[in-house]
């Protein structure tokens, strides 16, 4: 598992987007192998026209999205429920909240001598994309390079650039997203009680 020299967890891609999932899905996460059952025509390889649509082929496209300047966000659907893709190829790391309420920040590095302080970014900047809520049952998101196959192991996981394993909790966490002024974009995982019948309530 990745972990740099403060305790962060981390990971980068090989050129494509990054996938955040919850750890009871993962498992299902094809990367650039066809979904299971699909009709695969001869010669096939993923972006094919024609073909199966893999995993990887939604997270280069994302049905849900804002694209910012050195990246972007977006949302894809596993077994019915949203999962986190991050565009580019950026070396993102993990910043655990130390207060009592628990969660933290996905920080994804820039150009050279930007500001990289969650701390950075003014609080009417944070807002949602598409959804607002993730449900983690396991606890666990792991973040890897989207175009490689996942499993419910992250060991098992031979993706580019390894595996972060971020730890938050059973429950709700709502997503929030901001870019700051260095273009540095972040992702905020706060605890959210949810109402009755699933939607998210407010923090």
């Amino acid at each position: 598992m990745n972990i740099d020299e403060r305790g962060r967890p981390w990971t980068d891609s090989g050129g494509g987007p990054i996938v955040v999932i919850p750890a009871e899905l993962a498992e299902h996460w094809r990367g650039t192998l066809p979904p299971v059952g699909a009709e695969v025509p001869e010669g096939w390889s993923w972006g094919t026209p024609g073909g199966p649509e893999c995993d990887y082929d939604r997270a280069c496209d994302p049905s849900v999205s804002e694209a910012t300047p050195f990246g972007g966000f977006g949302w894809v659907e596993v077994q019915g429920q949203p999962v986190l893709v991050l565009d580019s190829e950026i070396h993102t790391w993990f910043e655990a909240d130390e207060a009592d309420s628990g969660g933290g920040i996905l920080v994804r590095s820039s150009a050279d001598g930007a500001d990289e302080d969650p701390g950075s970014v003014p609080v009417q900047s944070w807002h949602t994309v598409g959804s607002d809520v993730i449900s983690l049952s396991d606890g666990r998101l792991y973040m890897f390079d989207s175009a490689y196959n996942g499993a419910a192991d992250p060991e098992q996981i031979q993706a580019f650039d390894g595996v972060a394993v971020i730890e938050l909790g059973a429950g709700h966490w709502r997503v929030d997203f901001a870019t700051n002024r260095d273009a540095v974009d972040f992702v905020r995982f706060r605890p959210s009680e949810a109402r009755r019948g699933g939607a998210a309530a407010q923090p």
